[in-house]
């Protein structure tokens, strides 16, 4: 690498230092942009963008969508049982995690969202609730 191509790499590394300024979160479509930004505009391969966003969100302790779906993909599976079902407890916990991670950057009925989103791309079921009637209404219940 010349100098002259570190011009364009360090001022991609600005755009997304400015971008991310103030953020607890950056979802999947704002670091798309970013991606494209990099690759159209500067010249960059997709790896050199993509590390200099990740090392500025590091650095700015932002989140990125990606790599917290990674993290709570995990966690859904450990929590789930034989059977490949979620009970409403380690759901809620599942979308605990995923919210704290976000560092509060997505409110409590996204975390539920994004997580039913999750469940549903690994194939788990939630797990009925109650003792006489059993029912899945809890998860029914959040939007998708």
């Amino acid at each position: 690498m010349t100098a002259t191509d570190d011009v364009p790499r360090g001022q991609y590394g600005e755009l997304v230092k400015l971008q991310l300024h103030g953020r607890r979160f950056l979802d999947r479509e704002q670091e798309r942009r970013l991606l494209e930004e990099g690759l159209v505009r500067y010249g960059l391969t997709l790896d050199d963008a993509r590390g200099l966003i990740r090392a500025a969100a590091q650095q700015n302790e932002v989140a990125l969508e990606g790599e917290l779906g990674t993290s709570t993909r995990e966690l859904l599976r450990t929590l789930a049982d034989g059977r490949q079902r979620l009970a409403r407890e380690d759901f809620d916990r599942a979308a605990a995690f995923y919210r704290a991670r976000a560092g509060g950057g997505v409110t409590e009925p996204e975390a539920a969202r994004r997580v039913k989103r999750l469940m549903e791309e690994l194939d788990l079921r939630p797990k009925p609730t109650g003792r006489l009637l059993r029912s899945n209404r809890w998860y029914r219940a959040i939007e998708a």
